[in-house]
């Protein structure tokens, strides 16, 4: 069985706050210091998607486009959906269609991707920055992109079956011997400058490409579930990583949109754990299962029709 998973990302790659223990032991309320709290979350979002569903989404996803801007040409990205200047730019002066449109189509686009929850399932990565010191951040254990490349491709390693990845293409060549890139492939090839982790090779990858965002559909849905997690973490993921009463009900406050596509994410079907298998934070301190997957009803397949 073949899979495609195609990659994102949302959130400073770079460490913008000081390490200091009294952000781990007295967290700043969210309400007076949200931009620290952009600044402390890194997600990287992998969409996984076997191949024989491709084509069929891909129709799915360019006949929603259509609708809205007449034309399928055209890149959904979280940020030109949300940020008052890029949406003038990317959508309201080039295809002449009203702001409430645009919000209709960017729920249009969640509906999408939570309707395809059987077929697209989310395996992400959330990196919390306070948890890494001045010395750790010198090392590419404490580089929020290859730690959280290494972590997911670990995860892959352990789903099965064959994977082709698909990342956003992060420099202004697709070579990917380069940068960022080539960090990325010698991870695959040997984990190099990484502490070993539960992998040797990860034998379930047989490729890495790099594509640009314009030129495929399946990383703007990763673009914006990362954001949707990124968004996710910003508001309430102290709750996620932080010691909680084992005497209360398990469940985290939700970001709206976080919510809507709650019932992608990969799971252990053993246990529908959804934390360590889909949502990974790093670090999980206490490991805490949250129940994600309450209500959802994952096994039946979507009806591409």
């Amino acid at each position: 069985m073949f899979y495609k998973v195609f990659i994102d990302e949302s959130g400073q790659k770079e460490y913008k706050t000081p390490y200091t223990k009294d952000f781990i032991n007295n967290p700043p309320p969210f309400d007076k210091y949200e931009d620290f709290w952009r600044d402390n979350y890194f997600v990287l979002c992998g969409i996984r998607i076997k191949t024989e569903y491709l084509a069929e989404i891909n129709v799915v996803i360019n006949k929603l486009k259509k609708a809205y801007f007449s034309t399928h040409r055209v890149e959904v990205k979280s940020d030109w959906l949300r940020n008052p200047y890029q949406r003038k730019k990317h959508y309201l002066l080039p295809f002449q269609i009203s702001a409430e449109k645009l919000n209709k189509f960017g729920d249009a686009f969640i509906e999408l991707i939570a309707k395809y929850k059987k077929e697209m399932k989310i395996i992400a990565v959330v990196f919390d920055k306070r948890y890494y010191g001045d010395e750790k951040r010198q090392t590419p254990e404490g580089i929020p992109l290859l730690k959280s490349t290494q972590v997911l491709f670990e995860r892959l390693h352990y789903a099965g079956n064959l994977h082709i990845v698909v990342f956003d293409q992060m420099e202004s060549s697709l070579r990917v011997t380069k940068g960022q890139q080539g960090r990325i492939l010698n991870i695959l090839q040997d984990n190099s400058g990484m502490e070993k982790i539960y992998v040797d090779k990860y034998n379930t990858i047989s490729d890495i490409v790099f594509v640009e965002s314009y030129n495929e559909n399946f990383i703007q849905v990763a673009d914006v579930c990362a954001y949707n997690i990124f968004r996710q973490f910003i508001k309430f993921g102290r709750e996620f990583c932080q010691k909680q009463d084992k005497k209360i009900s398990l469940k985290m406050e939700m970001y709206a949109y976080f919510e809507k596509i709650r019932c992608n994410f990969y799971y252990n079907p053993l246990n529908n754990k959804v934390a360590g298998c889909g949502l990974i934070c790093l670090p999980d301190v206490n490991k805490i299962n949250w129940d994600v997957l309450s209500g959802c009803s994952n096994n039946k397949k979507t009806s591409l029709k």
